[in-house]
């Protein structure tokens, strides 16, 4: 049973994760990309909220920009063919990253924990 539970909370702190990669596959519009992984974000902070996650985000907006502008300017790891922020990349995709430190910090706090 209790492997079930940890399974179960897996797959719902998964859900927002995947039904954005799901939007990709319905809209390239990154303006409504970027407005529906703030709305997940703030639903995700609705439902449940921990302490310091808005840091967290922040930190993971920071650093998605930096290191996708690293990439994509000194690297040339990555061609985006829709890039409006600063001709580099989606303009959702810092705050993609941001949730992705919310949901990473999420399952593995819960891992640990149980």
């Amino acid at each position: 049973l209790n492997i079930f539970m940890k399974f179960r909370e897996l797959i719902v702190q998964s859900i927002p994760l995947f039904l954005v990669f799901l939007i990709f596959i319905f809209t390239k519009n990154e303006i409504l990309i970027a407005l529906i992984i703030i709305i997940f974000t703030l639903i995700t902070f609705k439902i449940k909220y921990y302490h310091g996650e808005w840091k967290i985000f922040l930190l993971g907006i920071i650093f998605g920009f930096l290191a996708e502008t690293t990439g994509d300017l000194i690297y040339k790891l990555q061609y985006w063919e829709s890039a409006t922020l600063l001709g580099l990349f989606p303009i959702w995709l810092p705050l993609f990253w941001g949730y992705g430190f919310i949901f990473i910090r999420r399952i593995g706090d819960y891992i640990i924990k149980t």
